[in-house]
């Protein structure tokens, strides 16, 4: 067999999520992930089924991914399903007060319960908070409670979400007519 007819193994796309990983996790690792991703509950035996390595081998590298933090295993709760509130939540933070009120003011954030999302980001807010509650006025109150009387906090919005379509990497549900 020549060289031109040896069968090659495609590389992914530069824009596809194993190629953006390709650097992090070998096709092994990816694979274990994509499993894990569709199935948390996966057992060592189906992955190494799954993946064509021995149960062994998968349970160290799914053991070290763990253990590095970059693979974490989570329930959620599919908000829409239970007929939910949410919504984002996009802060402005001032800039005249001390970089410990600011922490003091994220550290009361990450301990909300109802906070599901905090992120730092870049632009004309300062943090992205997604947050939930029984309702649209509860969700507004409990939002209003939560930042309302902090000084860190300059201004924020709050963006009801009505549908989500794809979270988790996941597709919940698929538009419809019925969605206009």
């Amino acid at each position: 067999m020549s060289r031109t007819d040896t069968p090659r193994e495609e590389e992914p796309q530069s824009d596809t999520p194993q190629a953006i990983l390709e650097d992090l996790l070998d096709e092994h690792d990816y694979e274990i992930f994509e499993a894990l991703n569709e199935n948390g509950r996966m057992s060592d035996t189906e992955l190494a089924e799954r993946v064509g390595l021995s149960r062994t081998a998968v349970r160290r590298r799914r053991e070290k991914l763990a253990e590095s933090g970059f693979l974490k295993i989570l329930a959620v709760l599919v908000l829409q399903e239970g007929d939910l509130a949410y919504g984002d939540v996009r802060v402005s933070l001032d800039q005249c007060v001390g970089p410990d009120t600011r922490e003091d003011l994220i550290e009361r954030l990450i301990d909300a319960e109802l906070v599901y999302s905090l992120d730092s980001c870049l632009g004309e807010y300062d943090l992205f908070v997604r947050a939930w509650h029984e309702s649209l006025d509860e969700l507004k109150a409990y939002v209003w409670d939560l930042l309302g009387s902090e000084d860190a906090v300059e201004a924020y919005d709050i963006t009801p979400v009505v549908k989500t379509w794809k979270a988790w990497d996941r597709e919940l549900n698929r538009p419809t007519a019925d969605d206009d």
